[in-house]
């Protein structure tokens, strides 16, 4: 059922940009779950207001830096990102085991763990492993609502003038 609803629902989606976007919101969330928790121990953070979901991110379209998501700067960093890090955990968790376990280890963990370790550690062959890897991303952007529509390109050029 999920994959028939994603097939439908990729019609015009830029795979490339959306699976940036993703891992955009993966390496925020590991870099909060690393080191937030030391900042809000130093009691930088010390009032948490409620936050924005993660679906509140479909708006972004392709900034590169945490600077251009519009609530970061007018929220409670802290609490924006920790209820980022409950959505992302909660939505990993309904991927396939194996799914799961790639995501986790590779965008999740403290250390970061390239692709091509991975799938030997995982023994998956790397057609398999990227094929794996490119499903969970889209089931990931689709449940937290990061897909990015492609934007429709014309096939024709400029026209020429003849002489």
């Amino acid at each position: 059922m999920m994959d028939r609803i994603i097939d439908i629902e990729q019609a015009d989606i830029d795979q490339k940009a959306t699976r940036k976007r993703v891992e955009r919101v993966l390496e925020m969330v590991r870099m909060y779950q690393s080191i937030g928790s030391m900042r809000k121990d130093r009691g930088v953070f010390a009032d948490f207001k409620p936050a924005p979901r993660a679906a509140d991110l479909r708006s972004l379209n392709g900034g590169d830096t945490a600077a251009d998501l519009p609530s970061l700067n007018e929220l409670d960093t802290a609490a924006y990102l920790a209820n980022l890090c409950v959505e992302v955990e909660e939505v990993v968790s309904r991927l396939d085991e194996q799914e799961q376990e790639m995501i986790r280890r590779r965008y999740l963990q403290k250390e970061k763990v390239f692709d091509f370790l991975l799938f030997h550690e995982l023994n998956l062959s790397e057609r398999t492993y990227r094929r794996v890897k490119a499903k969970a991303m889209s089931k990931l952007a689709y449940m937290m609502r990061l897909e990015v529509t492609g934007r429709k390109k014309t096939l024709e050029g400029p026209q020429q003038v003849g002489r």
